[in-house]
């Protein structure tokens, strides 16, 4: 299970007998990898021992890496190696690996946690004032407003539009005044006032008058605000510790990923919920 957590897009085996091409000696291997992608073969003996892995161990199992020939060739155990082992695996490309109980002084010289600070400059809801593109174009607003002068109305930006002078859609106000307002400078705990001209007229419904625009005046206050979050483990209990002896890989093994995985009948590991 451990290796289908490094190798989760792979098809990990347990327990297998294996022989070399056109050879008629089997070899129980423990586990086999088979990468999808690349067609690629690993395998791996696992030996769970009170004491350290010698050079007979490991010599045996180039054995079965003669006849089988895999890409890739693993022994994994709880204590280590000695010496020789690890020396006779060097010469022949066998990579050893330590795989133990987890413990909380693995986690020196590693990432925990990761706090995030961020300062966020963010703004009031900008007040905007149209400003009619010319005194006809004023004097149809007031008369669609009945003549009344509404100083303050409340409008949804995003069902609200801009319209051409023969009444075509040109965006939502959101569409286009968002734009406009990110760009103007911002500087927390001030307030920001001044006016913006369109290139071209815009004309906005009033009361069912479309009304030209030459631009707007707005008004908006910056604020900032911190936000803080922690990437880390969580409530993950560590549970062991694979360590490839010559320092290539290292890996913490959490509960929630072992228990994800179940063996099939036939050895393989699958996912639990997909599990027949």
């Amino acid at each position: 299970m451990v290796y289908k957590v490094l190798e989760n897009e792979s098809v990990v085996i347990h327990d297998l007998r294996l022989s070399g091409d056109g050879k008629k000696t089997k070899h129980q291997i423990d586990v086999v990898i088979e990468k999808r992608n690349v067609k690629k073969r690993v395998l791996i003996e696992c030996k769970d021992y009170s004491e350290t892995v010698g050079i007979s161990i490991i010599r045996d199992f180039y054995g079965a890496v003669h006849q089988i020939k895999p890409d890739e060739a693993i022994v994994i155990t709880t204590q280590g190696f000695t010496r020789e082992a690890v020396n006779f695996a060097d010469d022949e490309d066998i990579k050893l690996v330590v795989l133990r109980e987890f413990d909380e002084s693995d986690w020196e010289g590693k990432i925990k946690e990761i706090h995030l600070s961020i300062n966020l400059l963010l703004i009031s809801t900008p007040e905007i004032s149209f400003l009619p593109a010319n005194d006809i174009e004023k004097d149809k607003a007031i008369r669609a407003m009945n003549g009344e002068i509404i100083s303050r109305q409340e409008t949804n930006a995003k069902e609200s539009y801009f319209y051409d002078s023969t009444g075509n859609k040109l965006g939502t106000f959101q569409d286009i005044l968002s734009p406009i307002i990110n760009r103007l400078e911002r500087i927390a705990g001030e307030e920001t006032k001044g006016e913006y001209l369109f290139d071209d007229v815009q004309h906005v419904d009033v009361n069912g008058v479309l009304v030209g625009m030459k631009g707007f005046n707005y008004s908006f206050s910056s604020y900032t605000i911190e936000e803080k979050s922690v990437i880390g483990v969580g409530e993950k209990i560590g549970l062991l510790l694979l360590k490839y002896i010559d320092g290539s890989q290292e890996k913490i093994i959490f509960d929630t990923d072992i228990s994800k995985w179940a063996f099939e009948e036939d050895g393989k590991v699958v996912e639990k919920y997909k599990k027949c």
